[in-house]
């Protein structure tokens, strides 16, 4: 019996397409297969937005349809390119057409309902439209969201600095759907007077937050998730080559966080931290990922950092 493409079932052959679209295809060799790869395949793209060049993401942003979709996704990947200011401009035009396209289909919110929202590109602090990049983001509504550093694992690089990491975290508190976080390649502003502010604002459906390749991250604002907010959902918090200052000096080890979180709850109530205690111990690990040549924190053994 001569089985062909088209004979397969809907569902295995979107799984195809997808794979085949999402590995770096021009889309164009994919939908011209026949009409059922271009109906299945467009509905993917709509659905999956995937902007690799900023010349992409400003075209899109102009002239930009979405074919009678819903947007479930959306990854912006600068991997080797240099993203000028003008890209938050460009993705903030490219999230508000989605979204007033989507008021359009009857389904009409302020914020796109995401299922993910991954960036890979490097921010600037010289930059000074950060602003608008808060705007951007705040057009959404993600359930995963993802900052990674366009470098490989290996180069210990900044990607988000220190003023579009506070933004961020603010973003943070007005994603209601949000239920996963992790950022890479960041560093933290550094004020004396706000040591023991929570890193994060109260988030009731969070589950996990990743921070990984951290520096001028404060304990005790990593402490203060625990004492302060309630984070009812909260699963796991790990941090990954996390610095209290820079890259050469210590990584921060679960140690610092109870010291931090004693400092905040104890004496005055030794029963809260004993609690906050035992559940820093169950949901928090401090680990160490890529160990310089020379210098630095060295650690032997374990990878978690106790």
């Amino acid at each position: 019996m001569h089985v062909t493409l088209g004979d397969l079932p809907p569902e295995i052959l979107l799984l195809i397409i997808a794979y085949a679209l999402s590995s770096g295809s021009v889309p164009s060799d994919i939908l011209c297969v026949n009409h059922q790869f271009r109906d299945a395949g467009v509905e993917w793209l709509y659905k999956n937005l995937c902007f690799r060049s900023p010349e992409q993401l400003r075209l899109f942003s102009q002239t930009g349809e979405n074919a009678g979709v819903v947007l479930r996704s959306v990854t912006v990947d600068l991997t080797g390119k240099f993203a000028r200011s003008d890209v938050w401009q460009h993705l903030r035009e490219a999230l508000c057409r989605s979204r007033d396209r989507t008021e359009k289909m009857g389904l009409g919110k302020k914020q796109i309902v995401l299922e993910a929202l991954c960036l890979r590109l490097n921010s600037y602090s010289r930059d000074t439209s950060h602003h608008v990049f808060e705007e951007a983001l705040s057009v959404t509504n993600p359930r995963v969201f993802r900052w990674t550093g366009p470098d490989p694992d290996h180069h210990f690089s900044t990607a988000i600095v220190a003023p579009v990491a506070s933004r961020l975290c603010r973003i943070f508190g007005t994603w209601s759907n949000i239920q996963d976080i992790m950022v890479t390649n960041i560093t933290f502003s550094v004020d004396p007077d706000n040591l023991v502010m929570p890193l994060l604002p109260e988030i009731p459906g969070l589950r996990t937050l990743y921070v990984g390749q951290a520096t001028f991250l404060s304990a005790g604002s990593v402490a203060a998730i625990f004492c302060i907010n309630r984070m009812p959902s909260l699963e796991r918090v790990r941090l990954v080559d996390a610095y209290c200052e820079s890259i050469w000096g210590s990584r921060i080890r679960r140690s610092d966080i109870e010291k931090a979180a004693q400092t905040i709850i104890f004496p005055q109530d030794e029963v809260q931290y004993e609690g906050v205690l035992s559940r820093i111990r169950k949901l928090l690990t401090c680990e160490k990922k890529t160990e310089r040549i020379i210098g630095g924190d060295r650690v032997e053994g374990s990878i978690f950092l106790v």
